[in-house]
């Protein structure tokens, strides 16, 4: 019985991955978040976060964004909104900042916007930090670098998000 188990686990990986399956670098899938808001630590590593593209942040009708849901290491909600989402292309390198535009930034071109939940408190928007972009496969593949800074504290780390299987 046990050589089935180990012929199993060995041959686990030798069929090739479907076509069109977009796969994450370097085995780094999910999201990667560390840092302290609000007095807080947070810690993020989640290898499947959920990835909705579109109209995603309850809070607002209407407008396009990417979002990452995810849990952090104790379990409580960590929401990733990206407002402008058009602004994310490949080797784009952009200022983090809040521009003033409220609840519709998707015209927002020269800096990302981005927001920030933990938790059921309201969300925050980051007001300084930097993005990195290193892939982007609308609908599919979004993977890069970010430090974020608020009024309450900072946060950086790494992401490289696809659809869940589920």
């Amino acid at each position: 019985m046990w050589l089935v188990v180990v012929l199993a686990v060995l041959t686990a990986g030798c069929w090739s991955t479907p076509e069109g399956t977009v796969l994450p670098r370097d085995g780094r899938a999910g999201l990667q978040l560390t840092g302290s808001i609000e007095g807080r630590q947070l810690a993020v590593s989640d290898g499947s976060p959920d990835l909705r593209v579109g109209d995603c942040d309850p809070d607002v009708t209407g407008d396009d964004d990417v979002c990452a849901v995810a849990e952090d290491i104790n379990g409580q909600l960590v929401v990733l909104v990206f407002e402008n989402p058009d602004v994310l292309t490949p080797g784009a390198t952009l200022p983090v900042a809040d521009p003033g535009c409220g609840d519709r930034c998707d015209d927002v071109t020269d800096t990302a916007v981005v927001d920030l939940q933990l938790g059921t408190r309201p969300r925050m928007r980051a007001d300084g930090g930097r993005l990195n972009i290193t892939e982007v496969t609308p609908f599919a593949r979004y993977a890069g670098d970010l430090r974020l800074t608020t009024s309450s504290g900072s946060v950086s780390g790494s992401f490289d998000l696809v659809p869940r299987s589920d």
